[in-house]
């Protein structure tokens, strides 16, 4: 039996045992690369925005079939403030996918630090075909915009495979409500090496372990490679999580999941997922890839 057939099929069964994952509404992104997220206090609770402004727009990265919505609020100068009017437009590859003209006064029970008062919430949905896609936000108007970004998928479009790597440094449980998710862990010089079978998309999620010493917002930076060729570097900014815990490792607090989707080429490949930084850290990787479509393959 070839060897990419062993791994289709052994992944086929994990997935018999585990059962597929679906998108069940709306889940917020709550980091991006390279971008720091703010936390928006909306009714007592936190939530997390980024922010656009008129020379700084924001990309974030989707694998669909999905939507992304955002949700926008304009920085106001003053309690007093007349209404916000600004401008959203979503562009990809330079082409725009859909433009949102908004207007907005303030929001009772909205507040963030650093802003005096924040606009009523306005909302943009885009449709996200099959594939991966960068969508990039730009703003005129208004100088500065918070945005909350939030994906979905309808239910039972997407369903996934969970891999197991091949080398890791270790692997643990991932406890959030009553799901416990498998996550593998890479330290310095110790990689997660994955056998992927293309053309697909690797769909990444990743966790900074926190240490009794750690507070606040931390960075770590992950390297891709595959034979020794870098595919991809990004740093992530994150903090604790509140819901989640590691299973058996209580020494650990796991950081809010981080989303990396890489596209994959035709044929076998080996990809390593490297921790640059923290040089002492460790960062835990759950790898998966959508289930195939195997049934009018030839």
């Amino acid at each position: 039996m070839k060897a990419w057939t062993r791994i289709l099929l052994t992944s086929l069964a994990a997935l018999a045992l585990a059962g597929p994952v679906r998108a069940a509404g709306w889940e917020s992104i709550e980091s991006l690369p390279g971008r720091a997220a703010e936390t928006v206090t909306v009714k007592g609770k936190p939530r997390t925005y980024f922010r656009i402004t008129l020379s700084a727009p924001l990309a974030v990265t989707i694998v669909g079939p999905a939507q992304l919505r955002i949700i926008s609020r304009a920085a106001l100068a003053g309690t007093g403030a007349p209404v916000a009017s600004y401008q959203l437009v979503a562009l990809e590859g330079g082409t725009t996918l859909k433009a949102s003209d908004e207007k907005a006064g303030k929001a009772w029970n909205v507040s963030a630090p650093n802003l005096t008062a924040m606009g009523e919430a306005r909302r943009m949905t885009i449709d996200v075909p099959d594939g991966t896609h960068t969508i990039e936000l730009r703003l005129t108007g208004t100088p500065v915009v918070l945005a909350r970004l939030q994906r979905s998928a309808p239910a039972g479009a997407q369903s996934w495979v969970s891999l197991t790597p091949i080398r890791a440094a270790r692997s643990v449980s991932v406890i959030e409500g009553e799901k416990s998710i498998a996550y593998y862990t890479a330290m310095r010089g110790q990689p997660v090496a994955l056998r992927v079978v293309g053309p697909t998309t690797l769909d990444l999620l990743a966790r900074l372990d926190f240490d009794a010493t750690m507070r606040g917002v931390q960075s770590y930076r992950l390297r891709l490679m595959e034979d020794g060729k870098l595919m991809r570097e990004v740093e992530f900014r994150t903090t604790k999580a509140v819901t989640a815990s590691y299973a058996k490792l209580s020494d650990r607090v796991p950081s809010k999941f981080d989303r990396l989707s890489l596209p994959v080429r035709s044929g076998l490949h080996e990809i390593e997922i490297h921790l640059v930084s923290p040089a002492g850290g460790a960062a835990e990787i759950h790898a998966r890839i959508p289930l195939p479509s195997i049934g009018n393959a030839e």
